[in-house]
């Protein structure tokens, strides 16, 4: 372990309330000590449930460890409170791809790109969701590894939500859109 994590690791040890575990946890990934990461935060978001940081984090890990519900769950959660968070976003639409839910990846990739129409990672992303159509991955055999996301293997299908939650998705991603529109502008002017 670096000295950076033994630091951390003794001043959260003092202070088991100090928001210090996102740091800690970050240094872990760093190191790739993802396990670690993961139970770090958890035990923070025990104190701190509306941490946004450090659930987007969380989902994060949870996507290095191939925890891929797990990371959904957590990033869809992170994004019900703070529709415009670019990171889970840019994290969700990676793991809807890999999903194979091409419509659930293009709102995601419409929220970042609204903030950012030249992120190169998210329009090179878009380009590959529009060579494809929207498909159902197998499941068989599905394993998830912790290397870069163009090596991994596919998770299982998404399961398919009912119309409601497509229609609420939508106008979220629209008034979203709208509101990102409203700041750029505010900063233009």
């Amino acid at each position: 372990m670096s000295d950076e994590i033994d630091k951390l690791a003794k001043k959260l040890a003092k202070d088991p309330q100090s928001k210090v575990f996102i740091q800690l946890a970050e240094e872990y990934g760093k190191a790739g000590l993802f396990q670690d990461a993961a139970a770090v935060l958890e035990e923070g978001l025990k104190t701190y449930p509306t941490f946004l940081t450090a659930r987007v984090a969380l989902g994060r890990v949870y996507y290095q460890l191939g925890l891929v519900p797990k990371a959904k769950a957590m990033l869809e959660e992170a994004v019900k409170m703070s529709p415009e968070n670019l990171l889970a976003h840019r994290t969700l639409a990676q793991l809807y791809v890999r999903e194979g839910a091409s419509e659930s990846a293009l709102r995601s990739c419409s929220v970042v790109l609204s903030a950012n129409p030249q992120d190169e990672e998210i329009l090179a992303l878009k380009a590959a969701i529009a060579q494809r159509p929207e498909q159902t991955l197998p499941s068989q055999g599905v394993q998830e590894t912790t290397t870069s996301t163009s090596q991994r293997a596919h998770p299982q299908p998404e399961t398919p939500s009912g119309q409601d939650g497509e229609a609420s998705s939508s106008v979220t991603v629209e008034r979203l859109t709208a509101m990102l529109e409203k700041i750029r502008h505010r900063r233009i002017s």
